[in-house]
């Protein structure tokens, strides 16, 4: 493996000079999708990391050229509120819900970079960390092979565990391949339902994609979300204020490079559903839907806008429509695959980490018994 050169990021002003390195590596790599752009992991910071320690590596081969990122931080709590207990985790992460994180670099560096990082992480940083949690890690990642080697090699304790599936749409060329996919009883509720929709009054369709309608559709889309959520009981997730700022800048953001859309379905003017979603790289995720439970649920506006939205994408020549985490019916019905994400965990030599360890075992005991 080729020596490599690290650099250590720390603070965010370092990461904000990052962008167009940033950028040019991800293109380089198989792993390419939104949630490790340079802007996803520099908004996120801004609005998550808190009083975390930001630790991202970079990594230089012997010509000075970026061959690779360790996007990571450190997360501080404590265990019953009196052991000092540190998480080294992904950056992004948390409760704006990404998925497919990884070390950014292209096949020809990772082995290289991963074993980099864990020379790093358990010399001159071992008193630093606990725990290493790499969540969202995409199954077939050679990262897992590479760390898991590592670990097993030197006996660490590691788990790899939480499979979270995400249903995945690969589209063809033409909206009929795609409804004969379906079968027949999918094709006869979506021309029932949209029936419906049209006799309840005048339908239209809307997407935005650029500033300065993406505020407005933004607020529009907020609504729709916390309205089907509220009217089940539940608080949505736009409830939390910080969640909603990430996504109202990065939304922004991303609508300045064509990245981020919003689509509405409307009923005499009206917003009656919403999806909200990103297209990168080929790939358009289906992030959160949004919908009025009020009206006309008998119509389903929720599931005929979602099969517009797929009809857009097959127009526009996308090859892959992502439903993202959670193997909902819905999601499952239209599925041509599912793509999993696991959660990988080394611990370090600490009695924080043995008692992290003991009291997930412990928890998950109980569980059994009570369930």
């Amino acid at each position: 493996m080729p020596r490599l050169e690290a650099k250590v990021i720390v603070t965010l002003e370092e990461l904000s000079l990052l962008r167009e390195a940033w950028t040019t590596l991800l293109k380089t790599t198989e792993g390419d999708n939104i949630f490790l752009t340079w802007e996803w992991v520099y908004i996120w910071c801004k609005y998550y990391l808190g009083n975390g320690q930001l630790c991202t590596v970079l990594f230089y081969d012997d010509e000075k050229r970026l061959v690779g990122i360790a996007p990571f931080y450190i997360h501080s709590s404590r265990i019953f509120g009196v052991l000092s207990f540190k998480e080294m985790r992904f950056l992004g992460i948390e409760e704006v819900c990404p998925a497919y994180l990884d070390f950014i670099a292209s096949d020809k560096y990772r082995r290289a970079v991963v074993e980099a990082f864990y020379e790093r992480i358990f010399g001159e940083w071992r008193s630093k960390w606990n725990v290493l949690v790499l969540s969202e890690l995409p199954a077939e990642s050679l990262s897992i092979d590479y760390l898991t080697e590592l670990a097993e090699h030197d006996g660490k304790v590691f788990q790899v565990a939480d499979p979270i599936p995400s249903p995945i749409i690969t589209l063809p060329k033409h909206v009929d391949e795609f409804l004969a996919s379906i079968g027949r009883n999918e094709r006869y509720n979506l021309q029932r339902k949209r029936k419906r929709l049209d006799r309840a009054g005048v339908v239209s369709w809307e997407r935005i994609t650029a500033l300065p309608d993406f505020s407005k559709a933004m607020d529009s889309f907020v609504w729709l979300h916390q309205t089907r959520w509220e009217g089940k009981g539940e608080a949505g997730a736009f409830k939390r204020s910080r969640f909603e700022a990430f996504h109202q800048e990065i939304g922004k953001l991303f609508a300045e490079q064509q990245w981020s859309s919003i689509d509405l379905l409307k009923l005499d003017g009206e917003p009656i559903a919403g999806i909200y979603g990103y297209r990168y790289n080929g790939r358009y995720s289906y992030y959160l839907p949004g919908f009025n439970h009020n009206v006309l649920p008998e119509a389903s506006p929720g599931t005929l806008l979602l099969f517009h939205c797929v009809e857009q994408a097959i127009a526009s020549g996308i090859s892959e429509f992502d439903l993202l985490r959670g193997a909902m019916p819905y999601k499952l019905a239209w599925a041509s695959a599912l793509r999993r994400c696991l959660t990988l965990r080394i611990y370090n030599r600490h009695l924080s980490s043995g008692v992290s360890m003991m009291y997930g075992s412990a928890r998950d005991f109980w569980k059994i018994l009570l369930r």
